[in-house]
């Protein structure tokens, strides 16, 4: 498998104006896309905003103990590292880098390739 490169765009708006109201889950939009912020000791992590399952809102969803995003519908969990469901389905969240840098929140999006169409 080859390297990913990824093009970065600033989470808009402010850092600290992301909601985290509903948890360790927030819904942000990133060059006019919505996907799902969430934290895990620390670490930031990007996501769908809808299960793959059943189109659940990810954001009313929570982060368990072992870093995977639930979903509210059906509980499915899903590896915010790698976006695999934990039960072997073969259900898989898209998931994308995150960086905190000193002027704000950055989200990848894979660049380029044959099949990006799709």
């Amino acid at each position: 498998m080859g390297f990913k490169k990824y093009k970065w765009y600033k989470v808009d708006g402010e850092a600290a104006a992301i909601d985290w109201t509903r948890g360790n889950v927030a819904e942000v939009v990133v060059n006019g896309k919505t996907i799902c912020l969430g934290r895990f000791e620390d670490q930031w992590y990007g996501f769908a905003e809808l299960c793959p399952h059943a189109g659940g809102p990810m954001l009313d969803g929570f982060i368990d103990g072992n870093c995977r995003v639930v979903c509210p519908v059906h509980s499915m969990r899903f590896s915010l590292k790698n976006g695999r469901e934990a039960s072997g389905d073969s259900y898989k969240i898209k998931t994308y880098p995150v960086e905190v840098r000193e002027d704000g929140v950055y989200v990848g999006f894979e660049e380029g390739g044959l099949f990006k169409w799709l």
